[in-house]
């Protein structure tokens, strides 16, 4: 008798989710992954097959780095599927102490932290659910596969509450539920003189990586200093910077790395760690968080200014980054569709191994080709920080390779699995969870794009509503992509998007012949040319206002104007980072 062994870990989302910092999200990710490796090892390790994910030899699983682990193994046995659970669960537990251990270490003298409360709250963390179900042939595994995903469904719902602990202290500051780990003797008093208030801070953040307003949980303090070893993770203050310090490169020579050098020596003398000295400090904003001196920000913040002006003139970073989200379509559709087969367990390794190299292309894809830094790539799932200038090619290449890695898989109506991608263009001060919530809501909303392909866009500025568009993805790509250029080279204004949003507000429900509407669009957008945009390219604007929106796509102009809204924020990023945004004001 073989049993088909199904195994997740979590809490996933809210884990992830309680991130006030880049590193913070990255951490919670990462260890997960960590946790799920350490499961799935177990199981290779006492025999089991291995499914999902599926790996060519065990070292690749535990190479660090390589790819990340799903929260979710798959694996078929011949052994007691309780003994396979107590090992894996007991393998994740010693992962779990490793990482705390880890982290810890530097805090083992440390008087202001309660290492008990902070290890009771990093044991009580992790959710182990398990299923199996018996199948005697090839023919019976299909059945199994749907069975044992049925019954983790309902596992995972079937919650465990244990009793509620703890003395009545500040909570976290992340997540509001679990109590602070740091003795609140760490934090400068309010009434504290200036002297006092810089020496606790930069204590407190030398210790933890805590500002004086953030309470910490055991939890918390780990995603903080946990995997110290790793390089340092950028900020989303460094990510926005990318443009410009492209530009600033394009305009001297390496001299991207000498203001930042420039920069850094500034904070020599202050309470800032050099690993916080990425792109942030080109914020002036961020200055109020990194130095706590009033006098000493003043005169950091005039220094700043006048290095701006000396590397890159007139021209200022832009505060603006994307997070993107993507994840597989018909992914369980095209797995049914193989386990239905002849060789049914094979079919479904040949299709995790797939999902497991492609996973361990996408780094080289986000970091090496497009400047951006991923958070998480397990399979079908990829979550990463992109600049503005880059994101739109990076989604675009991820979801090429994706569809074809994923060719040769078929669902019974005879469709591939697909990439949808949602991506958030947030400020890069926006509380990170928040920001991660718009993201998984343009990734659902890409996923209702009729045969999928999706790809959806939401701008979220600090001043105004947040805009979403969404489509096909090489429709919508064309599109953003056409009027891109057209802002680039000035045969669109900045401003003709809102001017147009107007007139949809005041004709688009009238009922104009939209040949009348469409004439009043093509006029204001000739209106609103900037120098430089001939009546050739007016031409051009002409004819594919003509197509979208009465030949042959049938756009709306609310929703044209809505891209032409987002596409300007990426062309503008483009002309930062290409060293030509001197040429026109933003």
């Amino acid at each position: 008798m073989s049993y088909l062994f199904e195994c997740a870990i979590g809490p996933v989302q809210d884990f992830i989710a309680t991130a006030r910092r880049s590193r913070d999200l990255w951490y919670g990710s990462w260890m997960l992954s960590e946790l799920s490796k350490a499961a799935a090892l177990a199981i290779a390790d006492n025999g089991g097959q291995l499914i999902f994910p599926a790996i060519t030899q065990a070292a690749d699983l535990a190479a660090a780095g390589k790819f990340n682990a799903p929260n979710k193994v798959v694996a078929v046995t011949n052994d007691s599927p309780s003994g396979m659970a107590d090992m894996a669960q007991s393998a994740v537990q010693r992962r779990l102490h490793e990482l705390r251990d880890d982290a810890f270490k530097p805090l083992t003298s440390e008087p202001l932290f309660d290492r008990a409360l902070a290890s009771r709250q990093i044991d009580d963390l992790v959710e182990f659910y398990w299923v199996s179900v018996p199948f005697n042939d090839d023919q019976g595994y299909a059945g199994a596969r749907q069975m044992a995903e049925v019954l983790l469904s309902a596992r995972k719902a079937t919650r465990d509450f244990g009793p509620v602990s703890g003395a009545y202290i500040p909570k976290s500051s992340l997540d509001g539920v679990r109590e602070s780990a740091i003795h609140e003797d760490a934090y400068p008093a309010p009434n504290v003189n200036d002297d006092e208030k810089q020496k606790k801070s930069k204590r407190l953040y030398e210790s933890f990586r805590a500002r004086p307003a953030e309470r910490l949980s055991g939890v918390d303090v780990l995603k903080r200093l946990g995997a110290s070893n790793s390089a340092s993770f950028p900020s989303t203050s460094d990510m926005a910077a990318r443009p410009f310090l492209k530009h600033v490169d394009s305009i001297k020579e390496q001299g991207s790395e000498r203001l930042l050098n420039e920069i850094r020596s500034l904070f020599a003398d202050s309470d800032i760690p050099d690993n916080e000295t990425d792109g942030a400090v080109l914020f002036p904003s961020r200055l109020t968080e990194l130095i706590s001196d009033d006098d000493k920000r003043k005169e950091i913040a005039d220094q700043l200014e006048k290095r701006l002006d000396t590397y890159a003139g007139s021209v200022r970073p832009q505060p603006y980054y994307a997070l993107l989200v993507a994840d597989g379509d018909n992914m369980g559709k095209a797995i049914d569709c193989l386990t239905s087969l002849p060789n049914a367990q094979k079919r479904h390794v040949e299709l995790s191994l797939t999902l497991s190299q492609f996973a361990a292309q996408v780094k080289e894809f986000v970091e090496d080709r497009h400047q951006g830094a991923l958070i998480y790539s397990g399979g079908d799932d990829i979550m990463a920080y992109l600049p503005l200038h880059t994101a739109l090619d990076c989604a675009h290449e991820l979801a090429e390779e994706f569809a074809k890695a994923m060719e040769r898989f078929k669902t019974t109506d005879g469709a591939s699995p697909t990439l949808s991608t949602g991506i958030v263009v947030a400020h890069h001060l926006e509380p990170l969870s928040d920001t991660l919530d718009l993201a998984r809501s343009a990734e659902k909303a890409a996923k209702t794009v009729h045969g999928k392909h999706g790809l959806a866009i939401t701008v979220s500025k600090r001043s105004g509503t947040d805009r979403t568009i969404k489509g096909n993805r090489e429709q919508l790509k064309e599109r953003l992509q056409k009027m891109v250029e057209w802002r680039r080279n000035g045969a669109i204004s900045a401003g003709a998007a809102y001017e147009l949003q107007g007139l949809d507000r005041v004709l688009g429900k009238s009922k104009l012949p939209k040949k009348a509407i469409i004439e009043e669009t093509l006029r204001i957008i000739d209106r609103k040319r900037e120098t430089g945009g001939g009546n050739q390219i007016g031409a051009e604007v002409r004819k594919a206002f003509e197509q979208w929106w009465i030949k042959d796509d049938k756009i709306e102009l609310q929703e044209l104007t809505l891209e032409l809204i987002v596409a300007s924020m990426f062309a503008d990023a483009i002309d930062m980072a290409e060293g030509k945004l001197k040429e026109k004001t933003l």
